[in-house]
């Protein structure tokens, strides 16, 4: 569906408009999440859910990760050839050199706030190596923990690929990873609550165990949006059963009922994800594969990594325009604030995205490119 969007990162034939709208719209989900709970401004009460689910988002990220994945690189599994050498290649270069800028920066930001304290070599070596998901509360860059999650993902993805070939298969994959991840998440918590009750920051929520299940959501999305696609009638009921739950999820707080110790509210927004996924990849919606939603997911990655520096930075000024304009507006002094940072972050971001993230990876497609070229030239000349 033409919409006038041109990836720049994208090959317009491999243009998923629907999936990369979708990325864009976890994007501002979470920005909108995180201004409500780092700024502490109100949000209007019919709103709420703005900063109870928002934040699930990061759960789209992994799905959408996954099924990206999937259609991007099966293809060259199939043809064959040096495809696992040139999958890791170009997913270090399309997270590593912003992710190395983020914590220069974030070392920077803390380095000031301290008075010169800066964080251990320990961390900033598990940080570096992307190996600080496998340390519980070791990464120092905010939001970093799902950068974690998903470089452990990125190194057992060739073997899934290449083994969960069917939708049945794939099926298996996810229900074993359901309770798998289920069981650890529901131990961790318990540790959790017998040694540090009051701190906020649950290890059983950013664990890369605990959340394995949501890749597995996205391979099997990858695998059911195939064996649908071309299928009016079965887009349109998956179409029907995601919106209906996602509003009850969103409008009656559904999940409350799913809470525990097992997360289970979690899986369902999972499943409807899934649901998005599939229905946004066989058939792609105005409202989400729009040129701005598309935008927006082009930058994601800048816009996540970004924000939450750039909010708590600016919250003092935040709360300042929202204590000015509420007497006038009430609680709806949330979107104005909300539109004046999500302006600012766009700003920083397209200059990190120009910047840092393309010539990142096109450095990476250059280097498989090379090696590519001369083992022709080696194989010619043999």
């Amino acid at each position: 569906m033409p919409n006038g969007f041109n990836s720049v990162i994208v090959q317009k034939d491999r243009l998923l408009p629907g999936i990369h709208g979708l990325r864009g719209i976890a994007a501002l989900a979470v920005v909108l999440f995180h201004l409500k709970h780092l700024s502490g401004i109100a949000l209007p009460d019919f709103f709420g859910f703005i900063g109870r689910d928002f934040g699930f988002s990061v759960h789209l990220f992994f799905i959408l990760s996954a099924f990206s994945l999937c259609y991007s690189t099966e293809w060259r599994a199939i043809r064959g050839g040096a495809w696992l050498q040139e999958y890791f290649v170009k997913r270090f270069f399309r997270i590593a050199p912003l992710f190395y800028f983020i914590i220069a920066l974030e070392i920077a930001r803390q380095q000031i706030k301290s008075g010169g304290i800066i964080p251990g070599s320990n961390s900033i070596l598990l940080e570096t190596t992307f190996t600080f998901g496998f340390v519980p509360h070791s990464d120092f860059v905010w939001g970093g923990w799902s950068v974690g999650v998903e470089m452990i993902f990125y190194v057992i993805f060739p073997v899934l690929l290449l083994t969960l070939r069917t939708h049945r298969s794939a099926l298996v994959f996810l229900l074993a990873s359901i309770v798998i991840c289920g069981s650890i998440r529901s131990a961790l918590h318990m540790q959790h609550l017998s040694t540090i009750p009051q701190a906020i920051y649950d290890w059983s929520y950013f664990a890369p165990a605990s959340n394995i299940c949501f890749f597995a959501i996205g391979i099997y999305a990858y695998r059911i949006a195939a064996h649908v696609k071309g299928s009016i009638l079965a887009t349109r009921i998956i179409a029907i059963l995601t919106v209906i739950t996602i509003g009850s999820l969103v409008l009656f707080n559904a999940g409350k009922y799913l809470n525990g110790s097992w997360r289970n509210d979690i899986i369902v927004w999972g499943l409807a994800f899934m649901g998005l996924c599939i229905w946004q990849s066989v058939s792609p919606s105005r409202f989400i594969a729009n040129w701005i939603f598309e935008y927006l997911g082009e930058r994601s990655f800048s816009i996540y990594l970004l924000h939450p520096v750039i909010i708590d930075t600016s919250k003092v000024h935040i709360a300042r325009t929202y204590k000015l304009l509420e007497p006038y507006i009430g609680l709806n002094a949330f979107f104005v604030c909300a539109i004046l940072i999500l302006a600012f972050i766009l700003f920083i971001a397209e200059l990190t995205y120009t910047l840092i993230e393309v010539p990142g990876i096109r450095f990476g497609r250059e280097l498989t490119n090379k090696k590519h070229a001369n083992k022709i030239i080696v194989t010619t000349i043999g």
